[in-house]
């Protein structure tokens, strides 16, 4: 029997049996798409490296989730053409749901997110939603004369026949709200939530069976997470996200969850400290909202 490959553990914990995991964590440190900032070919390693310094109980759960089990496996391979590339995550997140846990992809660019939307509409069909926590729609038809890329990955999502819904966005061209508009999109903007105090009932209006999470670390705030490609002011508080999340996972199914777009700042952990806080935050919470 092959040994597997010896990587570094979320949150610095021995490895622990694949089996007896409710969750897998894929690493696909994709950037080939990026059209402002670089760096998020680093973001895997950052946010692994930091969860080695977190304290593995989560105030908000009420638990520890690392004790639900948490695997990590070593980092997709990401070279070559993005058909190929999104085709290795497919063939990673399909593993992962034939053994009945959580995968949870680690990005990398927001392209690796159409991978796992791949293999979950392979798996079960279209019956899910996609929620997406993003400064951007992503909703282009092409970008830079790429029809896949970062910019067109939910656009790319609809043509799998999903249904998507964006929270925080604050930034998008024009041809993306006539789509958002002619196709009858459900977003709620970041500051329609400002002005808003019932923005968490919007938010969840209308939502119904299970759901795949897509984090964007942009759609936080630029004041508290800076460490991206394109940050955006206006966004989400780390306490609005926390209560988006609990929401979402105490009423819905979770299929499956990605974090992308973290671009490490040299000598600047903070944001990777927040961002591996916040899957483990966003893991702790499905365990709870399905246990």
């Amino acid at each position: 029997m092959p040994t597997r490959p010896k990587v570094m553990t979320f949150c610095g914990v021995p490895q622990p049996t694949l089996e007896d995991c409710r969750a897998a964590i894929i690493p696909a440190p994709l950037e080939a798409t990026v059209s402002y900032g670089g760096g998020t070919a680093l973001g895997p390693a950052a946010i692994i490296q930091a969860s080695q310094a977190m304290e593995l109980y989560d105030e908000v759960v009420g638990s520890q989730p690392m004790d639900q089990g948490i695997y990590t496996h070593a980092g997709v391979d990401v070279r070559g053409p993005l058909t190929e590339v999104v085709a290795r995550i497919e063939r990673a997140v399909a593993e992962e749901l034939a053994a009945d846990r959580l995968p949870v992809v680690l990005g990398g660019e927001h392209t690796v997110t159409l991978g796992a939307l791949q293999a979950l509409k392979a798996a079960r069909g279209a019956d899910f939603t996609v929620l997406c926590l993003d400064a951007h729609p992503d909703l282009r038809e092409a970008y830079q004369g790429r029809r896949l890329c970062h910019a067109t990955v939910m656009r790319r999502a609809l043509d799998l026949g999903l249904t998507v819904r964006h929270l925080g966005l604050r930034s998008s061209s024009q041809a993306e709200v006539r789509l958002i508009q002619e196709a009858g999109l459900r977003p709620l903007w970041a500051h329609e939530l400002h002005e808003d105090p019932h923005w968490l009932t919007s938010a969840l209006e209308g939502l119904s069976g299970p759901v795949y999470l897509s984090l964007d670390v942009d759609g936080l705030d630029a004041g508290i997470m800076p460490a991206t490609g394109t940050p955006e002011p206006g966004g989400l508080s780390w306490q609005q996200v926390t209560a988006w999340l609990a929401a979402v996972c105490a009423r819905h199914q979770v299929l499956g969850l990605d974090l992308v777009e973290l671009a490490p700042l040299p000598y600047q952990p903070a944001w990777d400290f927040t961002a591996a806080r916040l899957l483990y935050r966003a893991l702790g919470l499905i365990f709870k909202g399905v246990s």
